[in-house]
């Protein structure tokens, strides 16, 4: 098993702190892994002796006898550990299987540098709402973002331009091959991460985001002012000078969003109240009126089904090719168990409801009546979600992956991809990130032009 040391840097803050120490020792395995804290001379006379307490049983305390800065105490930490590392603010709360989840990300490719999870407040890892610090959900506490952003995750780990130093996984190779932070030039803080991330990326590194793993950031609201103003284009200067060329690539990332798809994911969960239990419906006819709690119904026209779910006010349409009845049934039963389990899994449907069996395999309903009573039943959540996922802005595509334009483009880019792969094996994992980039594109074009195309009524 891979050990982890993570390092929390602290100056002042008690509060925050004891909410982040809490949730690291509450979700996290401190025996294997190590919490390192740096108190960096707070002048708080109630932090060292908090911090003193906390020694031992995977707790390790480094005492700073003059305050140095930001950046010297995460270089403190990263030279007393000879381990991976992940750097954590004190105004942070983790959350369930956040290190395991994080190392697997990480170790997806040998090309990885660092991860970053996603955060209510963490710019370019902010979720729901890009580039913002967003407040938690109403009716939502950070355990309840981390469960749902972990269960409506794909997985991807995309590939993103800088780590955001909030929390920040790092490989020990990585830091022996680069080096540890700038604290000369970046001493208080703000632009040491994004110098690091640029140094290993002249070193053949890339930076991913492990989007299957939330963590709770507060931000620096208590450093709102107009020294910190100054600061920061001091250092951005620095940056200027040293990494133009990745700043305009960061700049890039930044206005064009490449990995809109994952937060407009998450927003759809919201939307439909995740941690609602819900009721699936199999009928005949579309419903118009509903009780006013979370109900999806499903109709089948042929080779689709129509599955309209109701939220309260909130309506969504979704649209799914399955094989046609009649056809093959034992293809079409699996087609819809499949379909139903997804959907049962993915929004929380805690059971399936007959209203009338007409247009369904004949075995489906009795097959889901006893799947839907266990809840450990594995099944992929993005057959369900695909329809969602593939559209953009409000628009549900009803594109499948199996069929018509959408196969022949597909297999036109895993040609090249296959190609690409032959002639360059080293960037395998890069190349592997631009394929499923393009699939993406080209999902979110089609959907302008699909005769099924549908809106958010």
């Amino acid at each position: 098993m891979r050990q982890v040391d993570i390092i929390v840097p602290v100056y002042n803050g008690l509060e925050d702190l004891e909410k982040c120490v809490e949730s690291v020792k509450r979700h996290t395995d401190l025996t294997t892994h190590r919490l390192i804290l740096v108190d960096d001379k707070s002048p708080d006379e109630n932090i060292l002796p908090y911090l003193r307490s906390l020694q031992g049983k995977g707790i390790h305390l480094i005492e700073s006898p003059r305050n140095e800065g930001f950046s010297a105490s995460v270089n403190k930490g990263m030279e007393y550990s000879d381990r991976d590392v992940i750097l954590l603010n004190s105004d942070t709360i983790v959350t369930r299987g956040w290190v395991d989840k994080m190392i697997a990300c990480a170790y997806s490719t040998a090309a990885a540098a660092t991860v970053t999870p996603m955060s209510n407040a963490a710019t370019l890892c902010s979720v729901p709402e890009f580039l913002k610090d967003n407040q938690l959900p109403e009716g939502y506490s950070v355990d309840d973002m981390g469960d749902l952003v972990e269960t409506c995750s794909i997985r991807r780990y995309p590939r993103i331009t800088v780590a955001v130093g909030f929390c920040m996984y790092i490989k020990r190779e990585v830091l022996d091959m680069v080096g540890l932070f700038d604290a000369e030039a970046f001493g208080r803080g703000y632009g040491e991460e994004n110098d690091f991330c640029h140094r290993a990326q002249r070193r053949g590194y890339i930076h991913l985001m492990c989007d299957d793993t939330f963590i709770y950031h507060k931000g620096t609201a208590s450093f709102q002012t107009e020294e910190k103003q100054k600061l920061i284009q001091e250092h951005e200067r620095i940056l200027e000078e040293r990494h133009k060329e990745y700043i305009i690539e960061n700049q890039k990332y930044c206005s064009e969003n490449p990995n809109w798809d994952l937060l407009e994911n998450i927003k759809l969960y919201m939307e439909l109240e995740y941690k609602t239990p819900g009721v699936l419906y199999m009928t005949s006819r579309r419903v118009r009126e509903n009780n006013g709690y979370k109900e999806f119904f499903a109709v089948r026209h042929g080779n689709e089904f129509e599955v309209r779910a109701y939220c309260g006010e909130k309506k969504i349409l979704f649209r799914f090719p399955v094989q046609k009845q009649g056809i093959q049934l034992d293809k079409a039963r699996e087609s819809e168990e499949k379909l139903f389990l997804s959907l049962m899994r993915a929004f929380n449907l805690k059971e399936v409801k007959l209203m009338n069996l007409s247009g369904f395999s004949i075995r489906t309903y009795p097959y889901l009546t006893i799947e839907s009573k266990k809840p450990e039943t594995e099944c992929d959540t993005r057959a369900i979600l695909r329809g969602y996922l593939l559209g953009k802005n409000q628009y549900l595509s009803a594109v499948d992956e199996q069929e018509g334009m959408y196969t022949a483009k597909i297999t036109e880019l895993q040609q090249k991809y296959d190609k690409l792969l032959q002639e360059d094996k080293v960037r395998q994992e890069e190349l592997s990130n631009i394929y499923h980039s393009k699939r993406y594109k080209f999902a979110s074009f089609l959907a302008n032009l699909n005769p099924f195309r549908i809106e958010e009524e």
